[in-house]
């Protein structure tokens, strides 16, 4: 039922968390994994849209994830996305989608936790849009 899982990292200690449980589940289901992080873009006037973050530590939070779930024996690849502030809920679905995930595994709290307490958070956004299974990790 579960063969592909995709999870979203965002970097935080909370990210950890969401990795050991999507770790758990696709060893004990025999899934593969996709790990998921969405830069998020920004608009800077005339300038246009421009990176919140780098790609390259963005990738890193990537490679790091996917080393950690292949040396627990999880099949695991890796996607780097990005979306307008606001929009990542609707990437992460998107990639799911895409990809032809089953799943999608992902945490309740991300780096700014104000923040989805102001505007609600990406999770919270993501289980209003997506019609798949979403595991909520605390």
């Amino acid at each position: 039922m579960f063969d592909k899982l995709l999870v979203a990292v965002d970097g935080s200690e909370h990210a950890k968390s969401v990795l050991n449980a999507a770790s758990e589940l696709a060893t004990k289901l025999g899934s593969s994994v996709r790990v998921l992080h969405v830069l998020e873009m920004g608009f800077a006037g005339r300038a246009g849209q421009v990176p919140l973050e780098e790609r390259e530590p963005a990738q890193k939070i990537l490679d790091n994830a996917v080393a950690e779930l292949e040396s627990q024996g999880v099949k695991a690849t890796s996607s780097l996305r990005a979306a307008q502030h606001g929009r990542v809920a609707g990437e992460i679905d998107d990639e799911a989608r895409e990809w032809g995930a089953d799943g999608i595994v992902t945490g309740s709290r991300g780096l700014s936790e104000i923040e989805g307490l102001l505007v609600g958070s990406t999770t919270h956004k993501l289980l209003h849009i997506t019609n798949l299974p979403v595991v909520v990790v605390r």
